[in-house]
């Protein structure tokens, strides 16, 4: 297991997140072939900033302090800054494209779910001009089945709005203080 060790402190307003690799292929996919400055980071590393970020609250300023053995950094050096904003712009850029299939599809529950509650208000006013209809097998079976509809498609419209939506509206806000965030590299 190979542990990346956060701290957090705040100074002046702004809250560091410095955070421990071991090596500096811990941070950056050894296996990436493009120039340091485009690399990847690891999946381990990505998480680490995801969730070290996520807990600051969001609208705070925060300063990301990667801490490497002193064998791997030099001062002039600013692939491993560019490689952290390359990797997550392009993880902005997919969750961009994930949020408008997202609102497509809850564009779509939307509508059912209208439909649904217009067909259970059809057949409450049925009901009201036919009380014979209401008692009927045909009735009740109908009415099971206009409320196990409506019931299904409130839920899943409702987890679109709520549940889904907050989340990734959340994750979006993140990516983009990961990427306005400054980084600094320094040896551990």
């Amino acid at each position: 297991m190979r542990v990346i060790q956060a701290i957090h402190r705040e100074e002046n307003g702004l809250i560091t997140v410095s955070l421990l690799f071991k090596t500096r292929e811990q941070l950056l996919d050894p296996d990436d072939p493009s120039p340091p400055d485009r690399r990847e980071l690891t999946e381990e590393a990505e998480q680490s900033l995801l969730s070290n970020c996520d807990a600051v609250p969001l609208k705070k300023p925060v300063v990301l302090e990667i801490r490497l053995p002193g064998d791997h950094v030099s001062g002039s050096d600013t692939s491993i800054p560019d490689a952290v904003r390359h990797h997550f712009r392009y993880v902005l850029s997919e969750h961009e494209r994930e949020w408008v299939v997202f609102l497509r599809a809850r564009r779509v529950s939307l509508a059912f779910t209208v439909l649904n509650i217009l067909i259970a208000f059809i057949y409450i006013v049925t009901l009201y001009g036919n009380e014979a209809f209401m008692t009927s097998f045909a009735g009740l079976v109908t009415g099971a089945v206009i409320v196990i509809l409506n019931w299904a498609t409130i839920w899943g419209t409702y987890e679109y709005f709520i549940y889904d939506g907050l989340g990734r509206k959340h994750r979006l806000k993140l990516l983009r203080k990961i990427l306005v965030a400054e980084i600094r590299v320094i040896p551990a």
